[in-house]
């Protein structure tokens, strides 16, 4: 890997120097915490890349010292007037004073490292924290299944993601009393909608920090009360917890439409019942009457008519001459004809009955709608007394009182 690979790559992927300084914002109230109760604080920062967060900490009047591995960042901060030295952080540790540092910070590092190194890592801290000073280490959270699946493969010298309750026990096995952890910097769709399913995957926490202390010196308003850590601090949400919104919300939209199923239902059924009534109306009007009886009488004539019309005509044909045998076919035709005149009457009457019908349903319509604009007037009316009239609002008071009781 060339000397310039690794800032390049800093630069692409990670973001701009005012980017992250941006971010880094998020541990301003550990940053006060320090500063009220350390009259000389000092920071130890592993990893520490462009310097960043040392030149954030430096601004804010730390004493401020960076190990890195990597020259051409090592002279990058110099440039910019860092306390950076250059090495392996496991042996550059050594050369500190016990209890020398308000805060020793690793962002992004221990994913870099394997789990021997890790635990060295942690012991050597640990020596030269102060006893009220504080342990930051912040990590891509593998909760994130972008993150644990796709982002964090991005970068070559990144080993293993490691799970937080893990280091939580490296931690507190290394001898650290106090420790908190906190899922921080959401993903691009943590403020969406809950109904989005991606919001599951891409807008959890991105990162995890955990924050501790190597004795119960420190003050355990810190620890009791998470809100002096995380005030100013960007905390996201896990993957179960917007899973959970998501289902929640799903359950309250599908409770919504089986409801308005509900009264859609309830509403054909009413219709039904008023088309049944309208029908039983309809079936009970002169013209329906008239048409049943029509429609009974050519049934029987169309029965006789197809029953016997071969026989007769057979019979005829033989015992009559044939002007009689042309004379009764005429005269069956005839009875067909009526039968024809009877289908043609039943189908006039028809319409002319659903006609008269249509006419009494909108004439019943209208006579509806009159009565619900006279009850909506009278409504008004009363509205308007209620909302004038004293008796009405005494009479009301009276009520409310009742009910109480």
């Amino acid at each position: 890997m060339d000397s310039d690979f690794y800032t390049e790559f800093e630069n692409n992927f990670r973001g701009s120097r005012e980017q992250i300084i941006n971010v880094l914002s998020n541990y301003d109230g550990l940053i006060d915490y320090i500063l009220d109760s350390d009259s000389k604080p000092s920071l130890l920062d592993i990893g520490s890349g462009r310097g960043d967060w040392i030149q954030k900490c430096n601004a804010k009047g730390f004493k401020s010292i960076g190990l890195e591995l990597d020259p051409k960042m090592v002279n990058d901060c110099k440039k910019l007037n860092l306390n950076i030295k250059q090495g392996d952080a496991l042996s550059l540790l050594d050369e500190f004073c016990e209890d020398s540092f308000s805060i020793v910070s690793a962002f992004h590092v221990i994913e870099h490292m394997s789990h021997e190194n890790i635990k060295e890592l942690l012991i050597k801290s640990k020596r030269v924290l102060k006893p009220d000073g504080l342990l930051i280490l912040e990590t891509p959270s593998i909760d994130n299944i972008i993150v644990s699946s796709k982002s964090f493969h991005i970068d070559p010298t990144h080993i293993n993601p490691i799970h937080p309750d893990l280091l939580a026990f490296m931690i507190k096995r290394s001898g650290f009393d106090r420790l908190k952890y906190y899922f921080i910097n959401g993903g691009p769709l943590q403020n969406s909608e809950a109904d989005l399913l991606t919001r599951v995957f891409n807008g959890v926490a991105q990162d995890v920090v955990l924050v501790g202390s190597k004795s119960n010196q420190i003050d355990n308003s810190i620890f009791e009360n998470p809100n002096l850590i995380i005030r100013d601090m960007s905390v996201g949400l896990t993957s179960l917890e917007a899973a959970i919104e998501f289902d929640n919300y799903s359950r309250n939209r599908y409770a919504q439409y089986d409801e308005a199923i509900f009264l859609m239902r309830k509403r054909i059924t009413c219709l039904e019942r008023q088309l049944q009534h309208y029908a039983r109306l309809y079936d009970q009007n002169f013209f329906s009457i008239l048409i049943k009886i029509i429609r009974k009488v050519k049934s029987k004539v169309f029965t006789f008519y197809v029953r016997f019309k071969n026989k007769i005509k057979s019979f005829f044909r033989f015992q009559f001459n044939n002007k009689s045998y042309i004379t009764f076919i005429k005269r069956i035709y005839k009875i067909q004809s009526i039968f024809y005149l009877l289908r043609y009457l039943e189908k006039i009457l028809d319409h002319i009955g659903f006609r008269v019908y249509q006419y009494k349903l909108v004439k019943k319509s209208k006579k509806m709608k009159e009565d619900f604009e006279l009850v909506a007037k009278h409504d008004s009316y009363l509205a308007t007394y209620f909302n004038s009239s004293d008796d009405a609002k005494n009479i009301l008071k009276d009520l409310n009182k009742n009910s109480q009781l």
